[in-house]
């Protein structure tokens, strides 16, 4: 065998063992990684689905009687009964952010009491006629609790406004 480094000169002469041990290892040093992308890959697809199952061009209106309240992770239902055109009252789903973000923005799991008139704004599914997501809750009162990423988005868009109006009395 003329080889270097172990690998074959020609075609019908075999690497050795010791080209064979180097293969291996790196070939085991690639699938652990590749391994773990392809999970925390579909991991995160999986987890941010709702944007496939919502209509986020589409804005709707609902009024209804609250239900209860699931704050939990990764995303909080909202359930209220709404009286359809028929006089029926049909169980709505509305899906929110996690607990966590809820929780940051003062969401509790005793912040409404059953009976309480809600109407709410969202995206309509695009699976269920009975299920929408989460912008904005308005309660009897006027109070209005808002999607985080919402609100988030609301304040820097203030914020830039602000800034613009800074700049212009320069």
């Amino acid at each position: 065998m003329n080889a270097v480094d172990g690998f074959p000169q020609q075609a019908n002469e075999a690497p050795t063992l010791a080209v064979m041990h180097k293969l291996a290892l790196i070939i085991k040093s690639l699938v652990g990684p590749l391994f773990i992308y392809v999970v925390v890959a579909q991991s995160a697809v999986g987890h941010h689905a709702f944007r496939g199952a919502y209509d986020f061009n589409a804005r709707a209106t609902i009024n209804g009687v609250f239900v209860n309240l699931d704050l939990v992770n990764p995303h909080a239902r909202l359930y209220i009964d709404v009286i359809n055109n028929s006089g029926k009252a049909q169980r709505w789903v509305i899906e929110a952010p996690g607990k966590l973000s809820l929780a940051r923005r003062g969401w509790t799991d005793d912040m409404f009491v059953n009976g309480d008139m809600l109407r709410v704004v969202g995206h309509p599914s695009l699976t269920s006629s009975q299920s929408m997501w989460l912008e904005k809750i308005i309660t009897a009162d006027g109070t209005e609790y808002v999607d985080p990423l919402v609100e988030d988005q609301l304040t820097i868009e203030e914020e830039r406004r602000q800034r613009a109006r800074a700049t212009e009395k320069i």
